[in-house]
This record gives C-alpha cells, structure tokens and sequence, in this order.
C-alpha cells in the first residue's frame, strides 16, 4: 500500500457522517413531500418510482462534507460523476457523467439551464453560492426526454433554498474562513418574512487566493437575490444571480501559450411559479441567462490574442399535470433562444422549440414503494439541426420488502456549441458542419435498504452517433473538432451505505465505486484515426471512495474521504484524502467552529492534462447561524 493511501485509512479515523451532526436517520425525512421534491430531475410526476439512477445530496450533508467550498467539489462527491477541475474554489470544472464529456451533461438550478451555449467549459459558471443549496438532484443516464440537448450522460439539478423560511420568520448566517495560499472566503445569508405571504432572501459569498504557484490565482463573487409570494393558488418564486470571476488559467486551453488569463460574469433571472387550478397542476417559467467571458492566451501580452464573447440563453416553458387513467399524466411545450456576439466566433443565434409528455403509474399507490411504469416523449425542434424525437420507458419492481429492482431504456442528444462550430485560435480549430450528437441508453439496477444499510447498483450501456470531440493525429498539429462516428461505452456503479447516527460512535461509512469501459482503438479509428482526444479519447476509468463518520465528545465531530480516480492520461490514477474536524460552540448549531485538509496525501495529479492542482492545503474558519 503506497504513503498516501496508508495515510488515508489513518485519516478515516477522523469522520463524521455526510448527513450532518444530530440529522435524522433517513427513514425520518423521507414523507412524502420530501420525495416528490426529489423527483424533480427525473420526472415531473410524483405517483411513480424512479426507474433510473437518481442520487440527492442534500444541505446537511454538504455543511458535513469535508474539503468542499464550491458546488464542483460537493458533485466529485458523487458516484458517477466525473470531475475535472482546472482550479479550486468553483474557478472552472468540466462535469461529466458516465462516460461522457461535460457538454454531454446538463446542468439545471432550479429546472433551468446553466448549461453555456459558447462552451460547455463555462457551464459551471454558477451563480449560487454554497450555502444558497438546498440539496442536488443527479439524473444517471440518458434524458432527453425530459430536458432536451446536452443531456446524454445525465443530468444535474442545483435545488436553491430561495425564499422559503419554512417556520421561521427570519434567517442570518455568516461564515469566513481562511486557508493555504492566502485564500480568503466569507459569505452571508439574510432572509425575512416580510409579510404572511411575502418572503425574501440575499445569498453573498466572496472568495480569493494568490494561487499555489504562478498564474493560479483567483478571486470570485457571488450573489444571489430571492423572493416568493404565497398566492392562494401556489407560489410565485423570483430569483436573480451575478458572478464574477477573474483567474490565472494556466494551461487551461493548451500548453503551448500556458500563461493564460480568463474572467467571466455570469447573470441569470427565473420568474416561475406552481399554481393549483381545480384538478390541474401548473407551472410556468421565464428564465434568461446571460455569460460574459474575456480570455487572453498570453497574459504578459493581450493584444497577441485575446477574446471577447457574450452569449445570452432565454427559455420560456409550460408544463401542465392531472391524474389519468389511475396514473398522471404531465405535458408542456417550451421555446427558447441562443445567442452569441463574439470577437473570435463572430454572432450568431439560433431558436428551439419542444413539445414533451409523460405518463406514469403505480400499481398500488398507497404502498409506500410500490411498482410503477413511466413513459415519455419529447420532441425538439432546432434551427439548422431539424427535429429530434427523444423517447423513454422505464419501470421499478418492489419484488420484496426493501428490495426494488429497475430498468429503462431511452435515447439522447446534443447540438454542437458554438465554440465547437467556429472557434479558430494557434492551438483549436472549430468545425462549422459538425451535425448533432445522439445516443441511446438502457439500464438495469438495483436498490436494498435494511435498517440502517443501504445498498444500490447499476449497469449501463450507451451508444453514440457523431460523438463531438476535438482530436488530432501528433502534438505538433491543432486540436480539430470532429465528430466520432460511434462510441460505445458500458459501466457499473455500486454504493453502500451504513447509517446510525449519534450518540454511537461511528456514525456513518459509505463506499462507493464506478467502473466505465470505452474501447479507445475503436473510438480512435471512429475519429478518422486520430491518436489524442480531448474528452472523448480521455474518458475516467475507474473512480471510488470510501467516507466514514464518527460522533466524538465535547460535540466535536469530523469527517474524512479517500477517492481514487484513473483516466488514459492519468493512467496510474491517484489517491486523495480529505478531512474535516468541526466543533459546536453552543446547542442547536448556532455557531460551529471547523478546520478543512484537502490532499493530505500531498500527491501530484492533474484531472485536465498539463494543468497542475495543489498539494496539501489547510483551511479553517466558523459557520454563524441564527
């Protein structure tokens, strides 16, 4: 056993569980509001099971978690998921799902799309701060059905908190802290009552650190304004986001020019609200998000290359829902836009359109775990890529008491980026012809819960047609995007969990491991023969972690992680630990005093190649909440 995993399994001596100090057990939370809010991402009805891999984090367990300052590190937490970070502290991820790239994974706050149609690189741009996060919805597998492009590998859905005080008239938290490498963070949040029916909420979080080496520094700011209106027919929900971030991006793009140097402003506003009317259930929405990104490729002189991009996304979308036939049906029809005015990419817009069903049915709906069937349709319709039809069918069988077994099959895509079609600089060359990206999904899996262990596992296998990629033949050529013309990927992923909760010691161990298999001669001679793939010729391997949990006295508590992860690039793969070891001042968690280590290991790793992440670092500070 090498140094850092030796250390690793010393370090799990130090845990505590992911559901948070003094949480109630899982069978306590789960009523039945709480699981048709978890649904959210997998379908829009409540009678059914979910008949594919659906995984929730929720905010207890985020506070708990250890090494985590940024929704990037909360997702790499996550079975199934794929993160590659270039910096810490939400600086920039890519986030993939089984086996596909991070355009191939949709990403939602609140139902609508975060996900950037200059670049899927700038996706997790996101304007809510940690602590605005009521939990994180995970949809494995294909679904298109549901939420159109992109959603190939899966989705993910941020849950924000909002305006919703639930009883309380008034909320305030603060928390700071400060770590290695100068890194300054602290944030609020305010929300009050301010009438019976009238709510409100400010979510503010700034982070800052001079960077583990040069060309790695970064500063961010996030800002989240909220608001909710209890009408006698259902709620009214606004919400307004900014972001602002400015970061050395050492050898983000390529390392022939790796001094580079990016900033980006995100802005989103939703406008929605879910209104009861006799039998029928709406919800209407308006969204619009707007990107501003500014990169220069040679710091120490912008005027050599630098650009300017500014891409804005407006959805409008109505979905509807009422009981038929001893199920429910949902529909809805949605329309939206996408443009993009740019100094290297030129302006250029396009216009989408969908209609999309669902019906689902349990047989006996006063079970509380009952067998069900769910079926959906979508169809999308855009600009220069025609029509697309996105079907879906899926059942859950509750054959014993806590055993369910499911299945489902259903099918995928996603339109090019605009960076993919026209993105010319020395290192990429974008490809105006690309055509859409499709897949097709199925699954089988299967869950067990006992007591206090939970078990889950799933195999999945996908095949894409004109996967997107950017590929070339040696290093001394550009990177051209081309499509892959089939890619077959298969995998299985499995999670235990064990469950007690104080006054016992060790509170929770939880393993977790996914395993996905991509035959790289095929994907290469599928990409025209082509040696070096960005995304597509890289994907993960092997990822799994173990995180263990104990309740220690004078209401101290801790938590740690050991992760293991390996790719093509990284074939050797790396162990990382983590820990966390918090203390309680006072009963109720009004103030909470913690230290964070990340890397304990010290190990040298890279989850984008040629871009190096810190070694160890430190970080500690206090959590207020009143």
């Amino acid at each position: 056993m090498n140094p850092p995993a030796r250390g690793a399994l010393a370090a799990l001596i130090l845990a505590r569980p992911l559901w948070g100090q003094n949480a109630p057990l899982p069978d306590e939370t789960a009523t039945p509001s709480v699981k048709q809010d978890v649904a959210v991402v997998a379908t829009r009805l409540d009678v059914a099971q979910a008949s594919a891999t659906v995984r929730v984090v929720t905010r207890e367990e985020i506070a708990a978690m250890p090494g985590v300052r940024a929704l990037p590190d909360v997702l790499m937490t996550i079975v199934g998921i794929d993160v590659r970070r270039r910096g810490l502290n939400g600086t920039q991820a890519d986030i993939g799902i089984r086996g596909s790239d991070f355009s191939g994974t949709l990403l939602l706050i609140d139902g609508q799309p975060a996900t950037d149609p200059q670049s899927g690189h700038l996706s997790a741009d996101f304007d809510v701060p940690l602590a605005a996060v009521e939990r994180i919805e995970v949809l494995a597998g294909g679904g298109s059905a549901l939420w159109g492009s992109n959603a190939v590998g899966g989705v993910v859905n941020i849950v924000t908190r909002g305006a919703d005080l639930g009883r309380s008239n008034v909320q305030l938290e603060m928390r700071y802290g400060h770590g290695s490498d100068s890194l300054d963070a602290g944030g609020f949040r305010a929300a009050m009552r301010v009438s019976e029916s009238v709510s409100a909420a400010i979510d503010w979080y700034r982070t800052e650190n001079s960077g583990f080496r040069d060309d790695t520094e970064s500063a961010s700011g996030l800002l989240r304004v909220s608001g909710r209106w209890d009408t006698g027919a259902g709620p009214v929900t606004l919400g307004l986001g900014y972001a602002s971030r400015n970061y050395g991006a050492y050898g983000f793009y390529g390392t022939a020019y790796p001094d580079q140097q990016e900033s980006t402003r995100t802005r989103t506003a939703t406008l929605s609200s879910t209104l009861t009317l006799g039998g029928w259930t709406l919800t209407p929405s308006a969204f619009v998000r707007a990107h501003h990104d500014d990169f220069v490729l040679e710091r120490d002189d912008p005027p050599f290359y630098e650009n300017l991009h500014d891409a804005v996304t407006g959805l409008l979308r109505v979905a509807a829902r009422h009981g038929l036939l001893g199920g429910a049906l949902a529909f809805g029809v949605e329309a939206g836009r996408e443009t993009i005015s740019s100094t290297n990419l030129g302006s250029h817009g396009r216009d989408h359109r969908a209609l999309f069903a669902e019906f689902a049915r349990a047989w006996d709906p006063a079970a509380p775990a009952a067998s069900s069937l769910r079926a959906g349709l979508r169809a999308d319709t855009y600009d220069s890529y025609g029509s697309r039809l996105s079907p879906y069918a899926g059942a859950a069988w509750n054959i014993l008491r806590g055993l369910t077994l499911r299945a489902s099959f259903g099918t995928s895509f996603r339109v090019p980026s605009f960076t993919e079609l026209y993105y010319v600089d020395p290192q990429n060359v974008g490809n105006p012809d690309l055509r859409s990206e499709t897949a097709w999904n199925v699954e089988a899996g299967a869950a067990l819960a006992v007591e206090a262990v939970t078990l889950d596992a799933a195999y999945f296998h996908r095949r894409a047609t004109d996967l997107i990629d950017f590929v070339r033949s040696s290093p001394d050529e550009p990177w051209h995007a081309q499509n892959v013309r089939q890619a077959v990927t298969d995998g299985v992923e499995a999670s235990a969990d064990w469950t007690r909760g104080r006054p016992a010691f060790l509170t929770q161990l939880r393993v977790q491991a996914a395993y996905t298999f991509a035959d790289l001669a095929s994907l290469s001679a599928a990409a025209g023969g082509a040696a070096q793939g960005k995304y597509v010729l890289d994907p993960l391997h092997t990822k799994w972690d173990v995180a263990a949990g104990v309740a220690l006295p004078l209401d101290l508590s801790a938590t740690s992680r050991l992760s293991y992860f390996s790719r093509p690039s990284f074939a050797d793969g790396v162990w990382l630990v983590s820990a966390r070891l918090s203390w309680q001042a006072f009963q109720g968690h009004i103030l909470e005093f913690f230290v964070d280590a990340e890397n304990l290991g010290n190990a040298r790793y890279e989850e984008v190649p040629g871009v190096p992440l810190p070694r160890r670092t430190l970080f500690g500070g206090f959590n207020l909440t009143w």
